[in-house]
């Protein structure tokens, strides 16, 4: 006999489950039995909350330690490009670039202290859950994005506004965002919109009425003569063609980080951070086999003559390459324990970041335009962090198609059946047909 629906609060919690069941189909016993578990069972899902917590709590955390290392890095390489005696600078995109993604290899080192060591604890014995091949194909992809990021943008900087050239592409942040919907079918919220226009703005504002250089205000400037200097922006308005390069940099380094969340996607992964790391140590690996064949051709043909620094600036140079590699490795940490989006965000802190540097270091106080630009850019990513931690899942749900069935799909495979391993038995389902 099946129970009407007015007896409803007499009827025992797994025969609420088979009713809706009978009303809404087998593919909804999963979600039912998240909200219902009877004789008492706790459920999962606060403990799945507070890991998700945890890892966004590592995410900031990683993303705070990357702007600090952004500020310390753009203090060196404004040391490491200043012009010599001559008035010449140091610059070599294609070489810089190629030292500084070979450095990446460091990662390995945090990694292999995890995995072989006592250190790493009994889940360093945990199975892995991509083969070495997977990563090694894997970061070649990623890698060749990466670098033509780089060293377009390299290409991009003398030749376009240094203020323009900033705002395109730190608002790689909201490219980052559209990319991240079909690939990584972001969520969508009205919160999350408003947060990237806010900081988008703030980007803007910071960009244009900056300085154009903290070392060139005059010792004797006083803060409120700074504050009150609202100057036009720099006048070299850049070529048409610097612009195009810095738009291919800012769109392949959001494919870059969104692309690589997407690699990292499993539902299989106790360790999110090591497998990182160890993904990162792949991207430092692949630099010389996919790019060794391109410095000498560069060389040779006169576009890029491969040479350190002088002397006296060698040793800012390596600093330079751990640096950024440390940086690098710690966005990517951010991306492996969040998403692209929320790691993109945080990174534009660097902003507010750079002009509190610039309080301290050279004495300089921007003008109040900027000031609420910094301000924006700050409220912007706490808009969406806080959209983040209230949804809990910065992707859409979609409890018949999960990580492995999309996979499996680009892969040209049959997706594994989502309900397999349902707890719903024979009896069960014989006593929704009774």
């Amino acid at each position: 006999m099946i129970p009407t629906m007015d007896d409803t609060d007499s009827i025992p919690a797994i025969s609420i489950i088979d009713r809706k069941v009978m009303e809404e189909g087998y593919h909804s016993i999963n979600t039912v039995r998240k909200d219902i578990e009877p004789n008492g069972v706790p459920n999962e899902g606060d403990s799945t909350r507070k890991a998700m917590l945890l890892s966004r709590c590592c995410a900031l955390l990683c993303v705070g330690l990357a702007v600090v290392d952004w500020v310390v890095l753009a203090e060196i390489i404004q040391k490491l490009q200043e012009p010599d005696e001559h008035g010449e600078s140091y610059n070599k995109p294609m070489f810089l670039c190629f030292c500084i993604r070979t450095t990446y290899m460091i990662s390995f080192i945090p990694y292999v202290v995890w995995k072989y060591t006592p250190l790493g604890g009994q889940g360093r014995h945990d199975q892995e859950p991509f083969s070495k091949g997977y990563m090694f194909t894997r970061a070649c992809v990623l890698n060749v994005l990466g670098y033509i990021s780089g060293y377009t943008w390299y290409m991009s900087l003398p030749i376009t506004s240094v203020s323009a050239n900033t705002a395109i592409y730190m608002c790689a942040c909201a490219a980052v965002f559209i990319i991240s919907i079909p690939v990584l079918r972001e969520k969508i919220t009205i919160i999350k919109v408003m947060s990237l226009l806010i900081c988008c703005t703030g980007i803007l504002l910071v960009s244009i009425f900056s300085a154009p250089h903290a070392a060139d205000i005059k010792p004797t400037t006083t803060f409120t003569d700074n504050l009150l200097d609202v100057h036009s922006p720099d006048t070299n308005k850049g070529s048409v063609l610097g612009y195009v390069l810095v738009l291919i940099s800012m769109f392949m380094y959001a494919s870059y980080e969104v692309f690589y969340g997407y690699l990292l996607q499993t539902d299989q992964d106790k360790h999110p951070a090591m497998t990182s790391l160890q993904l990162v140590g792949y991207l430092g690996v692949t630099t010389p086999v996919l790019f060794g064949l391109a410095l000498p051709i560069w060389h040779f043909t006169g576009w890029e003559t491969l040479m350190l620094p002088p002397a006296d600036k060698v040793y800012l140079f390596f600093i330079c390459l751990v640096v950024d590699a440390i940086f690098n490795i710690l966005l990517l940490l951010a991306i492996a324990l969040s998403n692209p989006t929320l790691a993109s965000v945080g990174q534009s802190l660097a902003l507010p970041a750079s002009m509190v540097a610039d309080l301290i270091l050279h004495h300089f106080l921007m003008p109040w335009p900027a000031l609420i630009g910094a301000g924006c850019v700050f409220c912007g990513f706490c808009g969406f962090v806080y959209e983040e931690l209230r949804h809990g899942n910065s992707h859409s749900s979609n409890p018949e198609v999960t990580t492995e069935d999309r996979r499996a799909l680009l892969n040209g495979e049959e997706s594994p059946e989502p309900y397999a391993e349902s707890s719903l038995d024979s009896d069960n389902l014989n006593n929704v047909v009774a």
